[in-house]
């Protein structure tokens, strides 16, 4: 289901599915309560070992920049060469055992992906005889930096990143492009969730926002009582 399905099937079990024109309770209130949901259960299946669904993955593709070793903490080894993200990425969802981040490499799939490691563990690898060629990336202060200590490898010509992640909040995705230049999510996408688990959420949606649900009434005074069939 598309986000903006989400937040229709929502409004509709609060309103009994009465959808009127003038519904105080506003669509960012009710995408606010899924996605802080969405991060609830999700750190719960992690807390209980029940593994990350593919559902939950989105994908964002950023530039990469290559920046002087003065923008990034000194212990890095000075025989690395250091791309960057050229902005910070969404929030990522805090687990217990990594980072979020899924796979990150070059935006076409077919190319290797980077290593991807914890920011200690990335800057002390690469010192092996079987990877000192191998690409590494690591997260710091919301950034995606990518290593790598060989000079012969292709990677220090990349110009772009492809980052597939588990975010916060998937909207934040939206504020960047494919190489089409189309945003990387919208609410008119299918949204990051299993419908499993969403069939049990929206319950829990509106059970454990009650009191904000009687307090948002609905502003019948310009709406002529009829049933509004659009989508929010």
């Amino acid at each position: 289901m598309t986000g903006f399905e989400l937040i229709y099937d929502t409004r509709g079990l609060i309103r009994n599915f009465n959808i009127v024109d003038d519904d105080l309770l506003t669509d960012r209130q009710i995408e606010f309560w899924i996605n802080a949901q969405r991060s609830l259960w999700i750190n719960r299946r992690d807390s209980a070992y029940t593994g990350i669904d593919h559902s939950f993955r989105q994908i964002l593709v950023e530039d990469v920049i290559s920046i002087d070793r003065s923008m990034i903490p000194t212990d890095v080894p000075a025989q690395y060469r250091i791309l960057r993200t050229s902005r910070k990425l969404p929030q990522l969802i805090n687990f217990k055992t990594w980072d979020g981040i899924v796979s990150a490499g070059p935006v076409d799939l077919k190319m290797p992906r980077f290593n991807h490691k914890e920011y200690r563990e990335a800057v002390s690898s690469g010192n092996g005889r079987f990877n000192k060629e191998q690409v590494f990336s690591f997260m710091f202060d919301d950034y995606l930096y990518i290593v790598c200590q060989s000079v012969k490898n292709y990677w220090y010509l990349i110009s772009q990143v492809g980052v597939i992640g588990i975010f916060e909040n998937p909207r934040e995705v939206g504020n960047f492009k494919h190489v089409t230049g189309e945003a990387c999510w919208s609410l008119n996408d299918e949204y990051p969730i299993s419908l499993d688990l969403w069939n049990y959420m929206k319950d829990m949606i509106i059970k454990g926002n009650i009191d904000i649900l009687v307090k948002t009434p609905v502003d019948k005074a310009n709406d002529d009582n009829s049933t509004s069939n659009d989508r929010p």
